[in-house]
């Protein structure tokens, strides 16, 4: 029964026709654990600010991956999905600018290393998320970012064998294509039309040289043999099409997940045991991607004389993903292109080339040249497989009472073997051999051999990990309890990774055709010279770290606990002096149970706890050096070429980064109301940063300890119990995270014009330029001073005054000059969760929110150009004429370009919106089936379970209906759309 102990026993006697029975409650905050990867803390004894994921909390949410399961059920942890692929976590802000900003992921005691996708979420029992320098700074310069620890499934002593199976079904909606605000086929037109009567076209319609593509409606504009009037119905065709429609028919689907996970777990008095076997088949949304997974696992714990106890382990991981990139080459093309025919037939689109030249070059004794988006990805694939185990042993020896010995030791291994292959017919192939094919009188001569490429990347990944500890734990008279620790650890990382083509590769051979990659060769039809492309690549890393470190903590009457650490950390990526100082990262924390004085009377809040802690976590950047380093290669005439890279820093150390951190437990009576609040500062110091440099080294600029942040913020958390009454309950959870930083001690000049980017956590696109007093990512832009009522035009102030001199107003000689909107990342965040159970039913709902920062729209092109990518919907809104300018801020779309003009518009203010938003995460329905109906089968416990997920926004602050998670700017290089709605069922047993 939830909340209770579980008591086992026999009942004698005779003629007793009432039994009672009182079960101990557990519900206590205090009898809560959690790892830090070197040991496992009493919620009571921890003076650190940790969250603690329970195995029921973690498994609520249906997913094939472990991170995406604590999206929204924990504060502090910020999910920044805005660059696609896997969301980029911090917990508590940033704290680094330069350097490793992803928190550590600490997996069974040591820091993982492989591909995070590999872990099964399934086998996972709790998950630690340690904040603060108490909590994490026994993890040294890899804790700056904060610590993510993971403790997997293990067998108990004395338990019998239990079989557990879960199984899952999951089926996601189709993207939404038209989420983007693209532009309508109808005014690309519109565009082009405008273009062609100013003569634009007249170049590449006559250029016989390299028959540059030309679009449909163009050329249907050209056609001399047609009347106006069948040009008109034909372009009428053209703007009643939408290639968006074609590609969501042909190239997506419904995804489907399917989940299976079995495990047989137990023990006896001297071994205990874990096994499990999963599998996942994912169908992903784009027709022809798949992903499938492995993993096999196998725990062991032995028990030798009382004293001795040695725990195995062994995981591997399997996994193959094929990815089809036909999609990447649709993203620029012409809006009212069809793939298909009304049959389903496939259609040639254009690609690189005028449609007449490519569709007439097998007459000209070249291949087929034509480009049909439905065929290639029968044509190309990209499958990459993965191999990942980790292997584990350790050994635990008491000496004394309370005092023992223990080693550890983890092997890790991950190879992956990525095969890209063009088959002849797929069009990469056939339009790279027609380039380089050489037609005269002698014949035709292929210096790209005809038939399959191969791209093929294989890497590879080893992590040695050791570590000798002591610890120590004993409790004198019920007054005092003392436990330490202390231990060396040593860990080495090493990365290999290697790239190449293959030309005329036979799938059946395995063997290649081998090409002169030297000499220039004339390319058809444009005549320039080139190499033929050569895609080897040869790239590794080294990293090896040496550790020491202790911990302890020493508790007064089990009211009063103190607590302290320190670790030094040596790495061959810092300078030889630094590594000399060895400057340990420490911490120090006081805890007071204020509840268990004797002047404390509130007996509606019978729990009280102060805490209190202070110390250093640290960080480091891998692209520093303390030394000369270079990045080599080869010229396109086949000579060696080498770049310094970075200049020797034998002072090059850790960063550090100081947190003070206030907190307070509480519970009511009866535990209906409990929860925790931590006040948090935080001071980076020795951050790599920018300074200037002399520049007759070749080097303007050098990275250095130099520079620092400075930041603060609270978590909150509450939960509630509503309602009690009978069979019926209603609790509820609060999480709450505030977080600010700034920029401190920046050296490097700064220029206004680098600080247009998206503001991403991710980075993408642009560089980090920070600012001194600022937070590191925040949105800036020109201030706007609305339209010309005259003429349409974007203004500007220039000196205080209205302008539209946009070369003056680019060129701004001060930040002060911009406008600063504010954090391009959330400042707060949080999540409300209610659950509702009636007897064996439970329903809960989740929503959660991000607020307090603001995100830049793609703002359409102002230049009329034949870009399709360049223009959004906001084209048909845009100035025409006077007076538009009181329904709209879209200045009119102008020819000839004026590309400041543009630019000042997209960088300007009027494109910045709010990210705030309500998002309606997830709800989840369950049903335990009750003991009685499983009396006479083999299952001791059965639950079906349903969950809905991405189910949509609630709330948001713009008005342009932006989904800030998903702020799809392809100019930014971002291309993103939100996550479909979707739905799981799925059930979990346990066998007798």
């Amino acid at each position: 029964m939830l909340g209770y102990l579980c008591f086992f026993g026999c009942i004698y006697g005779q003629n007793k026709d009432t039994v009672r029975a009182a079960l101990k409650d557990t519900i206590q905050l205090d009898e809560v654990t959690v790892s830090t990867g070197y040991q496992t803390i009493p919620k009571e004894r921890a003076t650190g600010s940790f969250v603690h994921i329970d195995s029921a909390l973690f498994n609520r949410a249906v997913s094939t991956d472990v991170i995406s399961r604590l999206k929204g059920i924990t504060p502090s942890l910020l999910f920044d999905e805005r660059a696609g692929g896997t969301p980029k976590l911090s917990i508590r802000g940033i704290s680094t600018i330069y350097g490793n900003a992803k928190p550590l992921i600490v997996v069974d005691n040591f820091p993982y290393e492989g591909d995070l996708s590999n872990l099964n979420p399934n086998d996972i029992a709790d998950v630690s998320i340690l904040r603060d320098a108490a909590a994490a700074s026994i993890w040294g310069i890899r804790a700056g970012n904060g610590v993510l620890v993971i403790t997997t499934k293990r067998g108990k002593l004395n338990q019998r064998t239990q079989v557990g199976f879960n199984s899952n079904i999951s089926v996601s909606e189709k993207p939404d294509l038209f989420y983007k605000p693209a532009i309508a086929p109808d005014d690309f037109i519109g565009v082009e039309q405008y273009l062609y009567g100013q003569q634009y076209y007249d170049y590449s319609l006559g250029d016989t040289y390299s028959y540059p593509a030309i679009s449909p409606a163009v050329e249907i504009m050209a056609d001399a043999s047609l009347s106006e009037a069948q040009k008109q119905a034909k372009l009428d065709v053209l703007r009643g099409q939408d290639i968006r429609a074609d590609i969501g028919r042909y190239f997506y689907r419904k995804a489907v997940n399917q989940q299976y996970a079995l495990n047989l777990h137990g023990g006896g008095e001297q071994h205990s045991y874990y096994y499990a076997a999963d599998m996942d088949r994912n169908q992903q949304s784009v027709a022809s991607d798949t992903y499938r997974r492995i993993n096999l696992t196998a725990r062991d714990q032995f028990t030798f004389f009382q004293k001795l106890q040695v725990n195995t382990s062994l995981e591997v991981t399997n996994s193959r993903t094929t990815t089809d990139y036909t999609l990447y080459w649709l993203q620029n093309t012409y809006p009212y292109q069809r793939l298909a025919d009304d049959a389903g037939n496939p259609l040639p689109i254009v690609r690189d080339f005028r449609a007449s030249f490519a569709a007439a070059a097998e007459e000209n004794g070249r291949l087929n040249w034509q480009y049909y988006p439905l065929e290639e990805p029968n044509n190309q694939s990209d499958q990459t497989n993965l191999l990942h185990y980790r292997a584990s042993a350790s050994a635990t020896y008491t000496l004394l009472q309370g005092l023992k010995a223990a080693i550890f030791y983890q092997y890790e291994h991950q190879s992956t073997d990525q095969n890209y292959l063009f088959n002849a017919n797929s069009y990469f192939t056939r339009d790279l051999i027609n380039r380089f094919t050489a037609i005269s009188d002698d014949g035709i001569r292929y210096p790209v051999p005809q038939g399959t490429i191969l791209d093929r990347t294989t890497g590879s990944l080893d992590a040695y990990n050791g570590r000798a500890q002591l610890n120590y734990q004993h409790r004198w008279s019920d007054q005092h309890e003392v436990a330490l620790l202390a231990g060396f650890e040593v860990r080495e990382s090493k990365s290999k990774s290697f790239g190449n083509r293959y030309y005329g590769y036979d799938e059946n051979t395995g063997t290649a055709v081998p090409v002169d990659l030297a000499n220039l060769y004339t390319q058809y039809p444009d005549g320039w010279t080139a190499n033929i492309p050569d895609v080897q690549s040869i790239s590794g890393t080294l990293n090896r770290f040496r550790s020491y470190y202790a911990n302890g903590s020493y508790s007064y009457l089990s009211k009063y606990t103190v607590s302290a650490s320190a670790r030094i950390d040596q790495t061959n990526l810092f300078g030889v002096r630094a590594n000399q100082r060895s400057i340990p990262l420490w911490s120090a924390g006081l805890k007071w149970d204020l509840d268990k004085e004797n002047f404390y009377h509130l007996t509606w809040l019978p729990q009280l706890n102060l805490r209190w802690s202070y110390g250093f976590n640290g960080n480091f950047d891998e692209t520093a050096a303390a030394f000369v380093t270079a990045e080599f290669g080869t010229t396109r005439f086949g000579s060696r070429e080498a770049r310094v890279k970075s200049l020797p820093n034998p002072l090059l150390k850790g960063e550090r980064t100081a947190v003070n951190n206030l907190g307070v437990d509480f519970a009511s009576s009866n535990n209906r109301i409990s929860g925790r609040f931590d006040l948090y500062f935080k001071r980076g110091k020795d951050l790599i940063g920018q300074t200037p440099f002399d520049a007759t080294t070749g080097k303007n600029t050098f990275r250095g300890n130099v520079a620092g942040m400075q930041g603060h913020g609270w978590d909150a958390e509450l939960n509630t119990l509503n309602v009690q009454a009978g069979r019926f309950s209603w609790r509820s959870s609060l999480f709450w995270s505030y977080t600010n930083d700034k920029v401190l001690d920046y050296k490097a000049a700064t220029n206004a014009n680098y600080y247009f980017s998206d503001g991403s956590l991710s980075g993408y696109a642009f560089e980090i330029n920070p600012l001194n007093g600022r937070p590191l990512f925040g949105v800036y832009s020109y201030p706007w001073a609305g339209l010309d009522p005259q003429t349409g035009d974007p203004q500007g102030y220039l000196h205080g005054q209205v302008s539209r001199d946009y070369a003056s107003l680019l060129r701004v000689p001060a930040m002060d000059s911009l406008l600063y909107s504010g954090r391009a990342t959330p400042a707060s965040l949080g999540s409300f969760r209610n659950t509702l159970q009636w007897g064996h039913w439970s329903l809960s709902v989740n929503v959660t929110w991000k607020l307090d920062y603001y995100f830049r729209r793609q703002g359409t092109s102002l230049n009329i150009v034949p870009d399709v990518q360049l223009y959004t919907s906001d084209y048909a809104k845009r100035w025409q004429q006077p007076g538009d300018e009181q329904n709209t801020q879209i200045p009119l779309v102008a020819y000839p370009q004026n590309t400041s003009r543009n630019t000042f518009y997209q960088r300007s203010s009027v494109l910045v919106d709010k990210g705030d938003h309500v998002r309606l995460q997830d709800i989840q329905l369950s049903y335990d089936l009750p003991s009685p109906v499983l009396a006479h089968s083999p299952l001791s416990a059965l639950q079906i379970y349903a969950y809905a997920s991405n189910l949509g926004i609630l709330w948001r602050a713009n008005t342009h209906h932006v989904d800030p998670d998903y702020n799809s700017n392809p100019v930014l290089g971002n291309t993103t759309l939100p996550k479909p709605k979707t739905l799981s069922l799925g059930l979990r047993a346990s066998f007798r």
